[in-house]
This record gives structure tokens, C-alpha cells and sequence, in this order.
């Protein structure tokens, strides 16, 4: 029985690890994201103060 507890254990500590990873990677994907947007508003700014067109 001591070795279920153990597997049980483990399982719960891989699966606490594995959801921690995918957080982090959906905040790093929607990280990611805000900043390509951020880019491109940045980008259509500079053109327009400048009075060219992209």
C-alpha cells in the first residue's frame, strides 16, 4: 500500500508541475501577443508622424 500512496503522490506533484508549465506558457503566448500589437500600433504612429505610408 506504501508504494500507491508514493505513486499517488508523485502523480499529483507531476501534475501540479505540468499545470504550472502551461500557465506559464499561455502568459508567455498572451505576453507575446499584447507586444506584436503594441509593435505594429507603434509602427503605424511613427508612419503617420512622419507622413509616410507603410
Amino acid at each position: 500500500m506504501k508504494a500507491l500512496h508514493g505513486l499517488g503522490a508523485l502523480l499529483i506533484v507531476v501534475w501540479l508541475v505540468l499545470w504550472l508549465v502551461v500557465k506559464i506558457t499561455f502568459a508567455g503566448v498572451h505576453l507575446l501577443l499584447l507586444l506584436g500589437i503594441a509593435m505594429i500600433v507603434f509602427g503605424l504612429l511613427q508612419a503617420k508622424r512622419s507622413g509616410s505610408t507603410p
